[in-house]
């Protein structure tokens, strides 16, 4: 008897965090090897690149390009969950 009523508020938290694939925990990929070089093929994700890019070599064109790429990857797939789930249950859709 719960589940149908709370159908909706789970299919939202979905499509919210299908949008935050491409998030990273900034913490454990970065302060925990602590810029270890011979880490850096095994924790480099887009947010250590980003802080990294900004950091060590000041180019702040690539690492605000890196950082739109992915947010932009993020509201795609977000929208792409919308479609799909207005297709399946127009009303649980977000818009």
């Amino acid at each position: 008897m719960t589940i149908p009523h709370i159908r909706t508020m789970v299919i939202i938290l979905l499509i919210m965090s299908v949008g935050r694939i491409f998030n990273s925990d900034f913490g454990l990929f970065y302060s925990l090897p602590m810029d270890s070089g011979p880490l850096y093929p095994a924790t480099q994700v887009i947010d250590t690149y980003v802080y990294r890019a900004l950091e060590k070599m000041h180019d702040v064109g690539m690492s605000t390009a890196a950082g739109l790429l992915q947010n932009v990857v993020g509201f795609i797939c977000i929208m792409t969950t919308n479609v799909i789930v207005k297709k399946v249950d127009p009303e649980s859709a977000l818009f």
